[in-house]
Parts: C-alpha cells; sequence; structure tokens
C-alpha cells in the first residue's frame, strides 16, 4: 500500500493574493456636538496574482494478487490547492473526513497518515520553500510585522491611559497624529494620579489621628474580633462603592462612610 500525489492543471487560482499595501484609514463621525475621530488601518491596492495553477490529487493505491493475477485497488483521499498548501500547509485533517477515509480502506488513522506524510511532507516543503521567496510573502511578513508592533504599542498604551486612547493619537505605523490631544490626554491622566496621591494622603491622615483618640479607642473596646472582621468587610465595600473618583461627587458620601468606620472603631 502506497501513496500517490498527482500533479493536476487548473484552469484558474481559486485563492485571491495578499494586498500589496497597509495604509491608515481615518475615522470621523460628531458625536453629542463634538467631533470624534481615531485612526485604524486596511489592506488596499492591488493583490499579488498567483500565476502558480497547480493542484495536487491525493490517492493511496494497493497492488494485490487474486488467482494469480496481480491486481491493483486505490482510494481518493483529497485534493489540494498550491496555494493552500504554501500558506497553511499541508493538513489532511482540514480537507478530508480522514477517519472514514481510513476506515473504507481498512487501516487505522495512524496507518493511512503515515503512508500519505511520507510524501506530502516532502511536496510541503519544497512548495513552502518556492513561496517564501516571493514578493507577495514578503510583502504579507512586513505588513504582519507592522500590525504586530501597533498591537504591542497599543496595548502598553491604553494599560496606563485608558480604552480606545492610542488610535486616538496613533496610527498603524506609530506615527503621532494628534499631539494636543496626546498633551491632554497625558494631563488628564496626571491629573487624575495627583487627586489619588492627595486622597489617600488625606486619608491616611485622618486615620492615623483618629485611631489615636480616646474616641475611638472607646469604640474599639465594644467589639469583639469577630464583629470588627464584619465591620471592615462592609466598611471597604462602602469605599469602593462611594469613593469620589467613582461616584464624582464632592466626597460628601465618603465622609458618612469614614464616620461610620471610625464610631465602629475598626
Amino acid at each position: 500500500m502506497y501513496c500517490v500525489i498527482q500533479e493536476v492543471e487548473l484552469k484558474k487560482s481559486d485563492s485571491h493574493g495578499e494586498y500589496k499595501e497597509l495604509e491608515v484609514y481615518k475615522n470621523e463621525w460628531i458625536m453629542a456636538g463634538r467631533e470624534v475621530k481615531f485612526y485604524s488601518y486596511r489592506f488596499t491596492g492591488e493583490r499579488f496574482e498567483r500565476p502558480i495553477k497547480k493542484a495536487y490529487k491525493i490517492s493511496i493505491h494497493k497492488s494485490y494478487r487474486e488467482n494469480g493475477k496481480v491486481k491493483k485497488k486505490q482510494w481518493s483521499i483529497c485534493t489540494m490547492d498550491y496555494y493552500w498548501i504554501a500558506i497553511y500547509g499541508a493538513g489532511i485533517y482540514d480537507c478530508c473526513n480522514i477517519e472514514s477515509k481510513a476506515k473504507a480502506i481498512g487501516i487505522t488513522e495512524e496507518e493511512l497518515c503515515d503512508i500519505i506524510y511520507k510524501k506530502l511532507d516532502l511536496l510541503e516543503y519544497k512548495i513552502k520553500s518556492e513561496y517564501q521567496e516571493t514578493e507577495e510573502y514578503k510583502t504579507h511578513k512586513k505588513h504582519e510585522g507592522i500590525i504586530n508592533k501597533y498591537n504591542i504599542d497599543k496595548k502598553e498604551f491604553e494599560k496606563k491611559y485608558g480604552k480606545d486612547s492610542y488610535d486616538k493619537c496613533y496610527d498603524v505605523f506609530g506615527k503621532l497624529r494628534e499631539p494636543e490631544l496626546l498633551d491632554f490626554i497625558k494631563r488628564q491622566y496626571e491629573a487624575h494620579k495627583e487627586r489619588e496621591r492627595s486622597y489617600y494622603k488625606n486619608f491616611k491622615g485622618n486615620y492615623n489621628n483618629n485611631s489615636n483618640s480616646s474616641y475611638y479607642n472607646n469604640k474599639q473596646s465594644n467589639y469583639n474580633v469577630e464583629d470588627k472582621e464584619k465591620y471592615k468587610k462592609i466598611y471597604k465595600t462602602l469605599a469602593k462603592t462611594y469613593h469620589p473618583d467613582i461616584i464624582k461627587d464632592d466626597g460628601e458620601m465618603m465622609k458618612i462612610v469614614n464616620k461610620l468606620k471610625e464610631e465602629w472603631g475598626i
């Protein structure tokens, strides 16, 4: 039992070539009377021509003797396009139901794959090596590298400055398009961090002062350890809910929460 791979000519290639260009695309619209814009990307221009119009018909052949005569039997497995192999690889499982093919032949899937790949691996290596020398492949890898770097830069930037902020300032090539907006985003971020530092500094100061008062000590003695743990959980939930940066108020609700904390002596 052996594998036969027959090269067949196609009238035309079924696959489209990669685009030759990657360009910046600016999205703009008006929302609530304010202009909103951000930069994205798209593939454009002509596509590369794919001149090779070949496919490969894979089949299994078996020779045997019956009544002193040599007979042959064959099973069709699948047909693979040249560019499919070049781009996606020669994966048998992607092109046919290998389980049913093996069952029809009367062998296991593993045995069938071993027979096929002894020949198919060599063909795949040859085709991929040829394709990787083409301008289409080199251009595709160049675009892929640009987009991968863009995704990394965007992720790092937005981890610090917030969701959807990168595309408002930079394009896919990493070029700064809106310097004034970038400056505003950075100043806004620093102002937020300063408010955060100031709040926690005051909060810590108030906590330390109150923890030394006779009132605090008197309250502390009214609860056992188990009760205090429960009140601590309640306080943490309230503090997260009514933090001024969350509800955007003047801090009045947080003052009430802190007063409860003092009264509970936790």
